[in-house]
């Protein structure tokens, strides 16, 4: 007689419990979303400004700037989960605790790890998404803007050049003045001054182009001109007559080890074990530690009692972030120049969140809680 009874209410429990995974999940997703948006919003928009500025002085082309404000809002979004994360659940929980749904749920038997479960739905698939922004996306993001900001750089000097007006290259040295110039770059009425040591060479030629060689020097191709060459002050000097002549205005610019690194991939950083190119690493995969990490501090932290008001935890909160950050800042300089091993960063950031992640716990459950627990084991 009493197996239907307690069939009956064990569906209404599993009903249950249902019904609370996805309330807290679904808040929590959309709580995330929100504060992920407002981050990215906030940071792309200094970016895009950093981005139109290189337009606006001819070190990015035109064409170039929305590509390349998508890739760094890849790179964005890769840096700003783990913060996200820690905010969503400090929010969503702070919120049940605040409006009294944390004690109804745990008058129904539903404890803490009712509430990891629950909270897992969204942080898992999160963490999964986190590793691959951070190891593949990131990378990926950064080396394909290397290599339009290298191509941009390369062609800077030509895109700068403007008819009627004198144009220079390498630091003054090469002075070039055409009168006029068409879409295509082709210039005529040309005047062309270079300085070599103590020598000093003027060009004049009626016709040119600008050409780009393989090896990524810019050339200026001059047409039926005349060539004057000498020492300023001396009066002998060469003349010579050209069908064509060019003159070298730029080449490539160096990338430096620092960019490199960015997009090296993780495998080959991984592999390389070199200080420098570990906290690079390092750097990537604290993003989705991070969000596992900050995600269960949250927990504990969120903890208040409707009296705190709607903010009550959050100055705790932004304080522990802001000494994460600037440990993971530290410790990837100290590794950076060899003097921590690398297992000593992860140990010092994860154990030090560890270590107020359970002092947090031990401290919501009470001293009774714990008298009554050693009071069993012993």
């Amino acid at each position: 007689m009493n197996d239907p009874i307690v069939r009956t209410t064990r569906r209404a429990s599993r009903s249950l419990m249902t019904v609370i995974d996805r309330m807290i999940a679904l808040e929590l997703l959309k709580t995330l979303l929100s504060i992920l948006l407002v981050l990215v919003t906030i940071i792309v928009s200094r970016k895009f400004l950093g981005i139109l500025t290189k337009a606006i002085e001819g070190e990015v082309a035109s064409e170039t700037v929305f590509s390349l404000l998508g890739l760094k809002t890849l790179s964005a979004i890769a840096i700003l989960i783990p913060p996200s994360a820690f905010m969503a659940v400090l929010s969503v929980m702070g919120r049940m605790y605040r409006d009294h749904e944390m004690s109804v749920l745990a008058s129904a038997g539903v404890g803490s790890k009712r509430i990891f479960q629950a909270l897992s739905w969204v942080m898992i698939p999160v963490f999964i998404f986190s590793i691959l922004m951070a190891l593949e996306v990131m990378p990926w993001s950064e080396r394909k803007s290397q290599e339009l900001i290298n191509r941009d750089t390369e062609t800077h000097d030509i895109r700068g050049i403007k008819a009627g007006r004198f144009n220079e290259f390498s630091s003054g040295d090469i002075v070039l003045y055409a009168e006029e110039m068409d879409e295509e770059q082709n210039m005529r009425k040309i005047f062309v001054q270079s300085s070599k040591n103590s020598s000093t060479s003027v060009v004049i030629a009626e016709s040119g182009r600008l050409q780009k060689v393989p090896n990524g020097d810019n050339f200026v191709i001059l047409n039926h001109g005349k060539r004057y060459q000498g020492v300023p002050g001396d009066p002998t000097y060469t003349i010579s007559e050209f069908d064509e002549y060019g003159v070298r205005i730029s080449g490539p610019e160096e990338v430096t080890d620092s960019l490199k690194r960015e997009a090296m991939s993780s495998t080959a950083l991984l592999m390389s074990a070199t200080p420098k190119e570990l906290a690079e690493f390092q750097k990537r995969i604290g993003i989705p530690l991070g969000v596992i990490a900050l995600a269960i501090l949250a927990v504990p932290l969120s903890r208040v009692s409707p009296r705190q008001g709607p903010y009550g935890s959050v100055f705790y909160a932004f304080i522990i972030y802001i000494v994460y950050e600037n440990v993971q800042k530290i410790t990837q300089g100290m590794l950076m120049s060899g003097k921590i091993p690398w297992w000593s960063a992860y140990a010092l950031i994860y154990g030090l969140l560890g270590l107020m992640t359970v002092v947090l716990f031990l401290k919501n459950l009470g001293p009774r809680w714990i008298r009554h627990r050693l009071s069993r084991n012993a």
